[in-house]
């Protein structure tokens, strides 16, 4: 359980690295700010049909992820402007960073080294990564075809664990 483990050698156990993103108005977050149990999203890229489709799976559970005691934090490597857009355009109740240096998908080892057709774009793996307040990975989830969505009650089950 190293609290800092290289790029893809993230475990169950684990301390979640931290990082510091801005958000849709480039208000620098960080991940030991946020309290209670996180649910981390990282999704490939704004206003993308699947990734709306999560996001806005997401918003519309967020009451009930709320009273397991958990909150969202969407993450993508699209600039904060993009974010923005995409979180007016869909009405997203959550914080949305962006990670437009790619920095904490390479510390999550959750790199898609290719979108799509766009050769050498780095984008995130669609994840999902469960943080306890102890800044603990309690499950995750990486999908290498980012078409797939993740399984949402799983997640809601696995915050009943916690």
């Amino acid at each position: 359980m190293s609290p800092n483990p290289a790029a893809g050698q993230i475990r169950i156990g684990d301390l979640a690295p931290d990082f510091e993103l801005p958000d849709i108005n480039m208000k620098m977050q960080k991940l030991s700010e946020y309290s209670g149990n996180i649910v981390l999203a990282f999704f490939p890229a704004a206003e993308s049909p699947v990734c709306t489709k999560e996001m806005c799976t997401f918003r519309d559970s967020l009451q009930d992820l709320q009273k397991e005691g958990a909150n969202i934090v969407g993450i993508s490597v699209d600039g904060p402007f993009a974010n923005k857009i995409f979180t007016i355009n869909r009405h997203l109740n959550f914080p949305i960073l962006s990670d437009y240096k790619r920095e904490v998908i390479n510390k999550y080892g959750i790199i898609m080294k290719d979108l799509g057709p766009l050769t050498d774009y780095n984008a995130a793996k669609r994840s999902i990564f469960i943080i306890d307040r102890d800044k603990k990975i309690r499950y995750s989830w990486i999908s290498d075809d980012p078409l797939i969505e993740p399984n949402y009650n799983e997640i809601k089950k696995e915050l009943n664990k916690i």
